[in-house]
């Protein structure tokens, strides 16, 4: 364990670092409302930006059967933090993030998303930030727009309620930061790290690896965003953010 605490103050150290993993990640988003209302989706996100764009996806009603094709983000890009180390972003049907709930109705609809700003895989910083409106014609509501919003009180008719099952969001085409961090991690430090290319998995707020040759895990903590080290004797030590090691890894 001492050791392992000294190799990570000499890394963090390095002035001169090259940063492998720089740029645009393409992104799957899958949220489930408490009404078994769905959004199916993609997004792109560059983190060293904090930016995300091109969100979009479909809406589906199931109880009734209704999709609405959510191709419009607002604004583009968006870096709006949620002030608790996430980003938030929102799409909409039509090109315009107004939604009518007074006369004349516009038949919009639309999608809210949060995550972690230094990896979107953590999941959702907020889940009052998670939000559904649809004022779609063939609505379950009919003429009444439905919605899941906690943090708006919309003007009537909209009516609905808050509830999120669950949100998931996984890299499209490359590995997670985390998982980047992770072979990083087997490669250069195979003597704490072994087995290498073990399957990652997920105990809230941890998502981690477990190595069984040397008894030891290796995750991330969505709920401070630090990387955490149990040893082969039980002992847990964070070992600092996971951004200042991503940076290390290049990831």
């Amino acid at each position: 364990m001492k050791t392992f605490i000294l190799i990570a103050t000499l890394l963090i150290t390095i002035t001169h670092i090259h940063i492998a993993y720089a740029g645009v990640i393409s992104y799957n988003v899958v949220i489930t409302f408490l009404d078994d209302t769905t959004f199916t989706g993609s997004f792109n996100y560059d983190a060293a930006k904090q930016q995300v764009t091109n969100l979009r996806g479909i809406m589906n009603d199931y109880l009734m059967g209704n999709i609405e094709f959510i191709n419009y983000q607002i604004p583009s890009p968006s870096s709006e933090s949620d002030g608790k180390g996430g980003i938030i972003g929102y799409a909409f049907e039509l090109n315009t993030n107004v939604i009518g709930t007074n006369p004349p109705k516009n038949n919009n609809a639309g999608v809210g998303i949060n995550f972690n700003a230094v990896d979107p895989t953590l999941g959702a910083t907020d889940l009052g930030k998670l939000a559904y409106m649809d004022c779609s014609p063939g609505g379950l509501m009919g003429q009444t727009c439905m919605y899941d919003l906690s943090w708006y009180n919309p003007v009537v008719p909209m009516e609905g309620g808050h509830g999120v099952l669950s949100q998931k969001i996984t890299a499209s085409s490359q590995i997670s930061r985390s998982d980047c961090l992770f072979n990083w991690a087997e490669v250069n430090y195979s003597q704490l790290f072994s087995p290498a290319k073990v399957t990652s998995q997920t105990s809230s707020p941890y998502y981690y690896r477990y190595y069984q040759n040397t008894n030891a895990y290796l995750g991330v903590s969505s709920a401070n965003t630090h990387v955490y080290y149990l040893d082969q004797y039980g002992n847990l030590q964070d070992v600092g953010s996971l951004s200042s090691w991503l940076t290390v890894a290049g990831c």
